[in-house]
């Protein structure tokens, strides 16, 4: 079968209201959003995509009154699942803190090291919430339950159990579950859905 040809010949991406930026190719304009809290869109012209750009701005919802305003957040992206992977970490402005590459792993493993991550970014820095989208990794952490088919389990449940350590040596941190439905997407999201 025959890969799919991008349509795309032009991708803008705001950079602040009613100022955009114009990328030709895909990989320049991911790496200039990469780590940053940006919409962008692609079009076969400059219109088309101008166009799209402006409806997806028009869909955002404005911020409702219980959007968090205190923390960091972590997030996971993968490529193929398992496939190659990373998380960041991030305030809740989208300004990266940390970020790393894994290798090769499920995604809900890289939601996991995320969470880890940033547990440890809060303990040098003193942040107190964390935020996860990934109900799979709050789940494992709150009941530490782990299915026995889990992909690398032997792996999860070792970091599952130092993350609950680390929560309960430093339990003035709270870990909080991001309302993806009520507040869109989770401000260290990869954008790549």
């Amino acid at each position: 079968m025959a890969a799919k040809k991008n349509k795309n010949k032009v991708y803008l991406v705001e950079i602040e209201p009613d100022t955009y930026k114009s990328f030709q190719t895909w990989s320049e304009c991911e790496s200039f959003v990469h780590g940053r809290n940006v919409r962008f869109a692609g079009g076969a012209t400059e219109a088309e995509a101008l166009a799209k750009l402006i409806r997806s701005i028009n869909k955002s919802p404005t911020r409702p009154a219980d959007y968090p305003t205190k923390g960091i957040c972590s997030d996971a992206g993968t490529r193929g699942n398992p496939g190659p992977c990373e998380y960041q970490i991030t305030d809740l402005n989208g300004t990266v803190l940390e970020h790393k590459h894994l290798g090769v792993h499920s995604n809900n493993f890289a939601e996991l090291a995320g969470v880890g991550a940033m547990i440890q970014f809060a303990i040098r820095t003193g942040e107190k919430i964390l935020w996860t989208d990934s109900k799979i990794a709050l789940g494992w952490i709150q009941t530490g339950r782990i299915g026995e088919t889990v992909h690398e389990r032997d792996v999860i449940v070792r970091m599952v159990h130092k993350i609950q350590g680390l929560l309960r040596v430093h339990s003035s941190m709270v870990l909080k579950k991001w309302q993806t439905r009520r507040w869109g997407q989770i401000p260290a999201d990869f954008g790549r859905k």
